[in-house]
């Protein structure tokens, strides 16, 4: 059998194949890890009860000063639970930093480095979030 019909016609060499569906790929694991960490400083912030009650961001107190820190147990403005975040990030990222110096074993001077940096970082946190707790409170 010719591949010419009628002399004129060509019949194409053409071989389709069968589209594959698939699951799709997994996406990358410091992806996901991104995420989960977001969420968890997210909920640890106590943002949620930001979410839930809808609080000013900002407060303004006698005389029209702004107010960033509610002197309340039973009160969180819109900022404080991303300050409370950022400051428990900071805590992790020395947590982290400090955890990162073990690799460093045969040069001590950068594992130096990086566990001053940490137990700074660790510290700083530290202190910042038992500053905040105190002033809730109303013990500073």
């Amino acid at each position: 059998m010719s591949d010419k019909w009628l002399g004129v016609i060509v019949k194409p060499q053409v071989r389709l194949a069968r589209p594959r569906f698939g699951a799709p790929t997994r996406p990358p694991a410091i992806l996901m890890f991104g995420v989960v960490f977001i969420a968890v400083l997210f909920i640890l912030g106590g943002n949620i009860y930001s979410l839930v009650n809808t609080p000013p961001p900002i407060a303004s107190g006698s005389g029209g000063s702004p107010i960033l820190i509610a002197p309340s147990i039973d009160v969180q403005l819109g900022i404080e639970g991303l300050a409370a975040s950022v400051i428990i990030l900071v805590g992790v990222i020395g947590l982290g930093l400090l955890f990162y110096a073990s690799r460093y074993v045969f040069q001590p001077g950068m594992a130096w480095r990086f566990m001053v940096l940490g137990m700074i970082m660790s510290g700083v946190a530290y202190l910042s979030i038992t500053y905040l707790f105190l002033f809730k409170t109303g013990q500073l």
